[in-house]
């Protein structure tokens, strides 16, 4: 292939190998950082679940049965279902009363005692029950995801500056330091505030105690090994940690324990820091020539790459001399992504598609837990799909394209959300909400190798974060989307339908990037995004 002069050594993945050791290694890593983003990004789940039924808490009726004090003390509502935040109120001493069912004309009251949970459904304590974060407080455990999200938001800006202009390694350290600290944190709390500030902290870490290892090891791969990459440990360790999940909390009886055993862990990935090497992409494009070269003859040795001095010296006048030649614009932030109008309109696209998959993977996990079945096995059963979510584009991303992969399965994610609505019962609601978030799954797994492979590597860790910044606010509005069910049982899975649909309509103008290396500069990815249906096929061409 003919190529300009020094162009071979811009690519230099050819030259030290392109998934030997040294990039196996960081395949590795990024595994029990895939494990632990489980834990991370849900763990808070079953720190704040309520059981399906509780009621308020009369002393006196404790030593009958469960049947006895409802019939006996608590008011049906219209539906049916014994109402959770009031009582009947009577004039004598409950234990004085002769009657099994209460008398409809008795006053109704809101509960004064506390309550009673039903531990059938929830055999353990969560920091909700302790608190009775039920009826006038039902607002506060929506408020801590609240919380956490916004920790994301602001941890993705943050920690996605420090990526580009620091490094990501340190990004990591951050990261897993913040999450690891605010663990530990959650651990000591016993009221609402406490509890807010410590998930406030995870949450800042939560997604760059991933994403800054799946760019750092993205960025440094072959071409045709990216797909196998970056869907591996999501596909296997981040299904594990999910399904596993609910179980530890069952194991473990009490939420305060059950936190220490999902947080205690990312002590390992903070020891990684101390031998995982930075990013010589990075450190290359930063003009830090000497360290770059220092880190690919490390890698070259690993892979067993025999590398003579005259390479190694061309790689590095290469490089010095694209940094040289841009060193007057070389101060980059993610506001350089929207100082043209083809880079808005690409990056709005994207944003966009990033909030509306949040969206929709937050509902169908957050769903499950309002099924009147196990939301325990369910939740694992639902947490397994991510597998064959990650194994499907191992198999089909390098041979059909980003593209037409993503249309379908958002497509067939809004026809599955459609179904669930119109499902005859919770079996057939359950199999159709499971079948959702497998679609939307695979959505999320190739979104995030897709968007990395867009943005340019002076500016991919910024970017990234900026995109995961609009994931979090979906993440934010999920809640509200679950709570309309409130209004209409079946609107949240209507929501996520139409969401969807308009999903996959809008990545049809994206550009594709299979068979393409990824763009190191602005100018680079300028060239390539174009916003067109099909790609031509000059743009970007595999180098």
């Amino acid at each position: 292939m003919p190529m300009d002069s020094g162009e071979e050594y811009i690519d230099f993945l050819h030259i030290i190998g392109e998934f030997g050791s040294y990039q196996k290694l960081l395949t590795l890593c990024m595994l029990p950082a895939a494990f632990l983003l489980a834990f991370s990004y849900m763990g808070q789940m079953f720190m704040i679940l309520l059981p399906r039924h509780y009621w308020c808490r009369i002393r006196e009726l404790e030593t009958r049965s469960k049947e006895e004090q409802l019939a006996l003390a608590i008011p049906k509502l219209k539906d049916g279902e014994f109402d959770k935040c009031h009582m009947y109120q009577v004039e004598t001493n409950w234990a004085d009363i002769n009657v099994s069912v209460a008398d409809e004309s008795w006053p109704k009251v809101p509960c004064n005692d506390g309550w009673i949970y039903d531990n059938k459904s929830l055999p353990y304590s969560t920091i909700s029950t302790e608190n009775d974060w039920v009826c006038p407080h039902h607002a506060f455990p929506t408020i801590t995801f609240v919380v956490f999200f916004m920790g994301s938001i602001i941890g993705c800006l943050v920690l996605g500056y420090i990526t580009d202009h620091l490094g990501r390694v340190p990004s990591f350290f951050l990261a897993n330091l913040c999450v690891l600290v605010g663990g530990n944190w959650t651990s000591m709390c016993d009221g609402f505030y406490c509890f807010i500030w410590a998930r406030f902290v995870v949450g800042f870490g939560m997604n760059d105690g991933f994403v800054s290892i799946y760019i750092l090891t993205l960025e440094n791969v072959g071409n045709k090994y990216r797909t196998l990459v970056g869907n591996l440990a999501l596909a296997l360790a981040f299904t594990l940690g999910g399904a596993l999940l609910p179980w530890i909390a069952l194991w473990c009886g009490n939420w305060k324990f059950f936190n220490q055993v999902i947080t205690l862990p990312f002590t390992i990935l903070i020891l990684f820091c101390l031998f995982i090497p930075e990013s010589p992409t990075w450190l290359l494009s930063m003009g830090k020539i000497d360290k770059g070269i220092e880190v690919l003859k490390q890698a070259a040795k690993m892979n067993k790459k025999s590398v003579s001095d005259d390479v190694w010296s061309n790689i590095s006048q290469r490089y010095t001399s694209i940094y040289d030649d841009q060193k007057s614009q070389k101060t980059y932030s993610w506001l350089d992504l929207f100082k043209k109008s083809r880079r808005i309109r690409v990056m709005m696209i994207i944003m966009v598609y990033w909030f509306i998959s949040a969206v929709t993977y937050e509902v169908h996990i957050r769903a499950i837990f309002h099924l009147e079945a196990d939301q325990f096995l369910i939740f694992s059963l639902s947490t397994l799909t991510e597998l064959p979510a990650g194994i499907v584009p191992l198999v089909l991303l390098d041979r059909i394209g980003r593209k037409p992969m993503t249309i379908s399965v958002m497509f067939l994610c809004a026809v599955c959300s459609l179904l669930a609505v119109f499902a005859p019962g919770v079996f057939y609601e359950a199999i159709a909400g499971i079948c959702g978030r497998f679609f939307i799954s695979i959505s999320t797994n190739v979104g995030d190798q897709w968007a990395a492979e867009i943005l340019p590597t002076v500016v991919r860790g910024e970017g990234m974060a900026v995109v995961h910044v609009m994931g979090c606010v979906g993440c934010l509005v999920s809640p509200l989307v679950i709570y309309t069910e409130n209004w209409y049982r079946n609107l949240p899975m209507m929501i996520v339908t139409l969401a969807s649909a308009i999903g996959g309509f809008i990545i049809l103008f994206l550009p594709e990037t299979m068979d393409v290396t990824m763009p190191s500069t602005l100018e680079e990815a300028d060239q390539r995004w174009t916003l067109r249906c099909r790609s031509s096929k000059g743009d970007g061409k595999e180098r």
